[in-house]
């Protein structure tokens, strides 16, 4: 009966890894302050869960996201104990297959008995990984240790942080194929402080449109858990894991935890004069509408490292104005987004292009004390040359 069992199990990670359109983007990072990781959850059902278990008979405090029909792609227990799953190709387990397979996914077990990277390491030493030919894990610890887990191949963290996505570092050569990997990679090495909003950034910048239903963002050594729905990164939910458990065993449907109204549409392309003076104020209109029904409030970005404030609140469909002024010659591209009462933001509009050319104005006393002063010049030089005084 157990035999039939860990089969049951492997034939259902094996059926959903590979039947599923997942493209996920795991990673965390140790700036010798803060001890974080973070997710995006990617997968074409939008029915996800959250669910915490309370710490008895043994077993460790923890929580998981993600999809309850197959799997809990990712979680963190009390210790601060951190995993994500992503799909991988294919690869297949040699070093582990005379070890019994073991009778739940393996980081279920992990989740209630370990604390660390290393004790997952000992567990997953004394099973058959089999489980893991078309996936791979990436687990972090709140001591800042993290491995990525292939099966046989372990990658242990070399740098301040460790990013996993879709393809298999054991099987691959730089340059790296995935935009997501490599995006992540470049946020990291451009910077050496982290923070929750910096996380966030990450799974923002590579969520992909559609597919990413849900974001969590880990603190690791304070468990606290940032949980963001379907790319939307200006709503979040935030979780005390500590506090969660001590109310026993409950579970979210993530949707039920955010306001689900739709965003306004983006906004028309900028309206107005393409060609001005510096100094003039200059008026540009867009619109928007929003499918709820609700009002919309617009942001223009004029091209000049400077934004308007929030603009309204307008009626859908209404026009908005907004009015500038710009200082110094160039040409700028003038864009604007909207977002709805809820505070569900558009994307950013078509830019429209202006050119400001350089304007030299001058009022008729200026004129006449610049024609003076140059009179005075003429003068010096005419004296100086032919000594007009007559020694």
């Amino acid at each position: 009966m157990q035999k039939i069992i860990q089969l049951l199990i492997v034939f259902i990670l094996l059926f959903f890894f590979q039947t599923s359109s997942l493209a996920c983007t795991i990673f965390s990072a140790d700036d010798g302050t803060m001890i974080l990781a973070g997710n995006n959850g990617d997968y074409s059902d939008s029915n996800t869960y959250i669910v915490f278990y309370p710490a008895e008979n043994g077993k460790h405090g923890r929580m998981y996201a993600g999809w309850k029909q197959f799997w809990w792609q990712t979680g963190m227990n009390d210790q601060g104990l951190f995993y994500g799953s992503a799909s991988a190709p294919f690869l297949e387990v040699q070093n582990s297959t005379q070890k019994p397979r073991p009778l739940q996914y393996l980081m279920y077990k992990c989740m209630e008995e370990c604390s660390t990277v290393e004790d997952v390491l000992e567990v997953f030493n004394q099973y058959n990984l089999d489980f893991l030919v078309t996936m791979q894990l990436l687990v972090a610890d709140a001591t800042g240790a993290s491995v990525i887990i292939e099966g046989d191949p372990l990658h242990i963290k070399q740098n301040y942080f460790q990013v996993v996505t879709n393809f298999r570092l054991s099987q691959t050569n730089p340059p790296y194929p995935c935009w997501r990997y490599n995006t992540a990679v470049s946020l990291f090495e451009n910077t050496t402080a982290i923070s929750p909003e910096f996380f966030a950034s990450i799974c923002d910048a590579t969520h992909n449109e559609g597919f990413t239903q849900l974001s969590t963002v880990y603190d690791l050594k304070q468990k606290i858990i940032y949980l963001y729905w379907q790319h939307n990164y200006n709503q979040v939910k935030v979780f005390n894991l500590t506090e969660e458990i001590q109310t026993g065993y409950h579970i979210y449907s993530i949707p039920s935890l955010f306001d689900t109204s739709l965003p306004p549409t983006k906004p028309t392309t900028p309206q107005g004069e393409r060609e001005g003076t510096i100094g003039q104020n200059y008026t540009f209109s867009t619109c928007s509408t929003d499918e709820d029904g609700d009002q919309i409030y617009y942001l223009f970005d004029w091209g000049d490292e400077s934004v308007s404030e929030w603009l309204g609140p307008y009626n859908s469909g209404a026009t908005c104005e907004g009015k500038h002024v710009w200082a110094v010659k160039g040409n700028y591209d003038i864009k604007v987004r909207a977002k709805d009462s809820n505070g569900a933001e558009s994307g950013w509009s078509d830019p429209l292009r202006i050119t400001m050319p350089y304007s030299f104005h001058m009022s008729q006393v200026q004129f006449f004390e610049l024609l003076f002063q140059r009179f005075l010049d003429v003068f010096s030089l005419f004296h100086q040359r032919y000594d007009v005084s007559g020694n």
